[in-house]
């Protein structure tokens, strides 16, 4: 085993069957003496509002309902109706993602939709690079289906597969205009779908927190097991780390091993979920899942531990692939960064309570180690400087104003960064003295290509 930790992605693979027709079933309501465990609360809400309306009385709203009934006061009502509200639309900003690959059989993941035109039918689509790709081989034969037209599966001579019927029934074609492994992200494009335009689905909003905290409650939505979409819950394990990935399955070669930083989550997430987003308490990404964590160092089996690519970062990449889509008509692989040409190194890291938001933050202390001869940045930041400050901008305005507080900070920002930009650097200099900023161009000799 070539490392001490197992971590899976999380794709499904599956077999393409023929139509097949599916039996239905009957559910009963508080049946065997087990009523709380038969009947949903939304179940007894719509109940009581029948019983209301026979005794003449008004209907009660769902968060009256909650206060009144369940004994909850009204914060940790308006809490809780919000959080199920926010998981409802997500629900409708996520998909279910197959790629076929012959005779390699079909892979199933999850993905998000990341900009929708429902007037044109048009929509991007976010997952994982390894959802649609399959070691070099990139799936030319993509379908994704929104919730509440989701593809079904049957079952035959004891195995399962995807019916072939509701691929043609529900699913919409989708062409991977970009992919990278080295972020392990993807963007779908969907161009004049019927089912986008008769559709209620919504773009998911992204945070726009550069970090997240650990205690923070998520949920991640996704097609886990294959079975459809769905929601699970958990919180912020650890704010970033990173984790290695075979993701050609060749324990004897190193090579195609990639490493990624994550942010780790106890939300429970199976086969499938791969590509499916990462939620805060307000509905908005701040992840992409895309691995679990199945047997720890020590060889013990482990139980809910995810791990999700950092929403900011795979935001960064995505909007990269539209843009070099956008701008020249064809699909592209990897992800162009702009290259400062400075080394950055962590020279230490503390962690601090901050007292306003009673949140307990880490802050790096980064320092340049080498300025290449090339770098746009030689002459002005020096080796010694600490970074704590990257502006880019265009010819419309402030595209990133961040902050570096972690080592990562600073190649992450970088992404946005576009031929003829404006990058201004913040610096502490070697010795003391007051923060110098210093601006550069964005030239083309910048950029460096991300397969």
């Amino acid at each position: 085993m070539k490392h001490g930790k197992l971590i899976f992605t999380v794709i499904a693979a599956a077999a393409l069957a023929g139509a097949a027709a599916l039996s239905g079933c009957t559910v009963s309501i508080g049946t065997d003496g087990r009523d709380g465990q038969d009947v949903s609360i939304r179940e007894i809400f719509e109940e009581t509002n029948a019983a209301r309306l026979e005794q003449g009385l008004d209907e009660l709203t769902f968060l009256e309902f909650v206060s009144q009934y369940l004994s909850y006061d009204g914060t940790e009502a308006e809490q809780m109706t919000s959080l199920q509200a926010a998981i409802n639309r997500s629900l409708l900003s996520s998909v279910q993602v197959t790629a076929d690959f012959g005779s390699e059989g079909i892979a199933t993941g999850s993905g998000v939709i990341i900009q929708a035109d429902r007037e044109a039918g048009d929509m991007y689509v976010v997952t994982n690079c390894h959802v649609v790709c399959m070691r070099k081989e990139v799936s030319d034969d993509v379908h994704v289906f929104i919730y509440g037209r989701e593809y079904s599966m049957v079952e035959s001579g004891g195995e399962t597969f995807i019916n072939s019927a509701s691929i043609a029934q529900y699913g919409i074609e989708a062409e991977v205009i970009g992919s990278s492994y080295t972020y392990d992200v993807a963007v779908l494009k969907v161009t004049g779908s019927s089912a986008v335009r008769s559709s209620d689905i919504l773009a998911a909003e992204w945070s726009t927190d550069e970090d997240v905290y650990v205690g923070a409650s998520v949920y991640a939505i996704g097609n886990a097991a294959s079975g459809g979409i769905s929601a699970t819950n958990g919180i912020i394990c650890v704010d970033s780390e990173d984790i290695t990935i075979d993701m050609y399955d060749t324990p004897s070669n190193y090579s195609d091993d990639f490493t990624y930083r994550t942010i780790r989550t106890s939300v429970p997430i199976y086969s499938g979920n791969s590509g499916g987003g990462l939620f805060n308490s307000e509905g908005e990404l701040v992840g992409l899942i895309n691995s679990k964590t199945v047997v720890a160092s020590d060889g013990e089996y482990s139980d809910n531990i995810s791990h999700a690519l950092p929403g900011a970062n795979v935001r960064r990449a995505a909007r990269s692939m539209i843009d070099a889509y956008e701008r020249t008509g064809r699909a592209s692989r990897g992800v162009v960064r702009a290259m400062l040409g400075v080394t950055v190194e962590l020279q230490s890291s503390e962690a601090y309570m901050n007292n306003q938001t009673g949140l307990v933050e880490i802050v790096d202390y980064c320092v340049v180690r080498e300025v290449s001869s090339s770098s746009i940045a030689r002459g002005k930041v020096e080796v010694g400087d600490a970074i704590t400050h990257i502006t880019i901008s265009d010819g419309e305005g402030v595209k990133e104003d961040a902050d570096v507080t972690r080592l990562h900070n600073v190649s992450e920002i970088m992404l946005s960064a576009r031929e003829g930009d404006s990058v201004a650097i913040t610096v502490e200099r070697r010795g003391g003295g007051d923060p110098v900023t210093y601006t550069m161009q964005v030239t083309s000799s910048c950029f460096t290509t991300y397969n």
